[in-house]
């Protein structure tokens, strides 16, 4: 019974992501989310108490679907530079798709309504880059790096391999994903300023 309840959850949360991403948050009703699971508005109640905790267990659905696998990428088997240019790659290549961008313009656009964008912050975007300050504080503790408060340090990276990209992707400037090419480069050279910033070396 536990995994035909577990398969109903993920099939609410699939058909919740399109009703999201085809109307929008604020349009989004849980009339037309149930009608598309085939079920009542009270059975879809039973598993999400209100459209915000729906759609809030929809961002960290499909974040972690996106990015399971990414802060794994985070080890001490290989030079700091190339760990960090893998996974900055990845990271870039994943916050760039379809429907993460989707989600976070509608997250944005609540974030002064609802706790929705507090949500998406602590629960995904905080709780994945800790994972990185994390990764950088054992760094520093090895001596691959030299001492600098963690934390800021992993936003920092956050900040440098997203800038070339993220703002023209999420107005729509840029239209699509850009080619694997365009985001080593953007990728290397942001790494490259971060390893400088940082006092690492910069040999890949």
């Amino acid at each position: 019974m536990r995994t035909k309840t577990e398969e109903r959850r993920l099939l609410i949360l699939d058909e919740a992501a399109v009703v999201f991403q085809d109307v929008g948050y604020e349009k989004a009703s849980m009339a037309e989310i149930s009608q598309r699971v085939g079920g009542s508005k009270a059975t879809l109640y039973n598993y999400f108490p209100s459209k915000e905790d729906l759609f809030v267990a929809v961002m960290e659905h499909k974040a972690k679907r996106h990015m399971a696998g990414i802060f794994e990428l985070l080890n001490h088997e290989a030079p700091l530079a190339d760990v960090l240019l893998r996974f900055s790659r990845e990271f870039v290549r994943v916050r760039l798709s379809p429907e993460l961008v989707s989600i976070h313009r509608m997250a944005e656009h609540e974030g002064d309504r609802t706790e929705v964008g507090q949500l998406l912050y602590r629960n995904g975007i905080q709780r994945g880059w800790t994972l990185v300050a994390d990764f950088l504080a054992e760094c520093m503790r090895r001596g691959t790096l030299p001492q600098a408060d963690a934390g800021v340090a992993a936003w920092h990276l956050k900040a440098l391999v997203e800038a070339e990209v993220r703002e023209p992707r999420m107005l729509g400037v840029m239209k699509e994903m850009p080619p694997d090419e365009v985001l080593s480069t953007v990728v290397a050279r942001a790494v490259k300023v971060w390893l400088r910033g940082y006092g690492a070396a910069a040999e890949a």
